[in-house]
Order: structure tokens, then sequence, then C-alpha cells
């Protein structure tokens, strides 16, 4: 049977991770609503994704140990016959840290529901919420959320957004003379750079044309050249910076989200709307 599984260490305790997994009220900050959620044996919860009411999930909570180990079913009712099954396990290491694993077996089970119940989709959506949204969690890295709305198509903000020429033209509000090479294609590479040759090399996790962009944060560019992940970057690589664009009649309005570290907030609360009221100016 079709099983994905995502592991991950943290430098926290086994308690703080069992509450992120178990307690409804912090799962809401960084995973899904479980508003019926209870920590007991035959507990049946049920919930739909943040952004929408597209897939209901029904789940029973099967098994538990505190602090260790929590098991449920997994399935979609409305889509899919299927039933699989999540385990989460958590142990301490000898180094200290904490290793979280997610394991999701039974996928193949969902073979009904169609293409977008493949197991590289849970593998994807998992590796997110493990490596980044929990972390992020832990870690006390901030999910930061901007608005612009443009008098324009999303296909010509788009556009305004992401040509190599026009870039500049409103990342400079981050960094003077800020740029960026490789081409924004799912899959891709792509260093953000400053004139001196520092920055931030990403990649490109997903991405739909005209409403889509999400960047995952890999680590530190200096002298042009990708820096091996130190102890401070391994904190927050995989972080993500996501712009979602949404036409209404003739206007479009621009969401951008993006994970920020404790220092850079107060810069990025400043920094980030007036870049997007540069991208306004650059495409109406």
């Amino acid at each position: 049977m079709s099983t994905v599984k995502v592991s991950s260490n943290f430098e926290t305790s086994k308690q703080k991770v069992w509450e992120a997994i178990t307690n409804p009220e912090i799962m809401k900050v960084w995973y899904f609503d479980l508003s019926n959620f209870k920590l007991e044996i035959g507990n049946e919860f049920s919930f739909y994704e943040p952004d929408g009411k597209e897939f209901f999930h029904k789940c029973k909570v099967l098994d538990f140990e505190e602090n260790k180990m929590l098991q449920h079913t997994w399935t979609h009712p409305e889509q899919s016959k299927g039933c699989s099954i999540v385990t989460w396990t958590i142990e301490e290491l000898e180094s200290g840290k904490v290793e979280v694993t997610l394991t999701h077996e039974g996928l193949d089970s969902f073979a009904d529901g169609g293409e977008k119940f493949a197991p590289a989709n849970y593998e994807m959506g998992w590796n997110a919420l493990v490596k980044t949204s929990l972390r992020n969690y832990l870690y006390n890295i901030k999910r930061l959320i901007f608005t612009q709305e443009i008098n324009a198509s999303a296909s010509d903000v788009w556009n305004k957004m992401w040509d190599k020429d026009l870039y500049p033209k409103w990342a400079t509000i981050f960094c003077e003379g800020s740029y960026y090479i490789g081409e924004m294609e799912m899959g891709n590479r792509i260093h953000f750079l400053t004139p001196k040759g520092e920055g931030m090399f990403s990649d490109v996790v997903y991405m739909t044309k005209d409403n889509l962009m999400i960047l995952s944060h890999i680590g530190m560019l200096s002298d042009f050249k990708e820096m091996a992940l130190d102890a401070e970057t391994e904190r927050w690589t995989g972080s993500f910076e996501i712009y979602r664009l949404e036409e209404k009649g003739a206007k479009t309005i621009v969401t951008a989200e993006a994970d920020c570290v404790d220092k850079y907030v107060s810069y990025m609360n400043e920094k980030f709307p007036l870049a997007l009221q540069e991208l306004k100016k650059i495409s109406e």
C-alpha cells in the first residue's frame, strides 16, 4: 500500500510537540481547525482545508501514548470510499533534539477519488506541514499577510511582478537594486540578489500562472554563491513566501504571505506594504 513518511528534527521539547498535535487551539495556528478533536480513543473529528471547502476530512482516534504517539484514521467520504491511517511519533534523540515522524499509510485506497488524491500530493502537503508549518510554530516564526488592490487584470499584475526587467522596480523597496536569476517555473531554483551578490536562494515549489506562486526559501547567498546551511539558517530553511492573485472584475487582489523570524518582523511590516504599493503603480 502507498505510504508517505516525513521526519524532521527540532530543538524543542516532546511536550511542546505533543501539545502542537493534540491541542485544538494550537493546531488551529499551524495545522487545521479541528474544533471537535478530543484526545480519546474512538473520538471522531472532521475538518476542511484552511483555504476552502473542497475537501472534507473525517477521522477517528485509534490509539495514543502521551508525548510519544498519536494514531487516527484519515478519510475523504465525499470524494472517496478509501480509508487511510495517520501516525505521529515523537522521539527524543541523543543530540537533545526531538524527532517528529509523520507516517500516512493506505493512500492507494483513495485511487477512486482521482488525481487530486495521488500519493505525491500528500507527500508535498505533509512535507510542508511538518517541515515548515510545525517548525514555524515551534520556533515562533510568524506568517505575515499583506494585501493590495490593483486596477489591472491578474495577467497584467503577474507579468509586472515577475518580468525580470520590472521585478527590480518594486523589489527595490526591500533592497536597492534587487533582482533575481533563474526562470519562474515550478521546480526551478531562483537566486534573489543584491548588486553586491548577497541574497537568498529559493525553490519554486508550486505555481499556477496569473494566480499562485509559492516560493520556499532555502538558504543564503554570498559573493553570488549558495552558502552551506548553518545553525541559524537551519531554523528557517524551507520557509514560504506566497503570492495569490484574485481577479475581481477589472481589479486584482494581491495577497502576499511571508514566513518571518522575529528579528525581521518589523522590517517586513514596514517594507512589504510599500513594495506592493510600488507594484500597484507599475501595473496600473
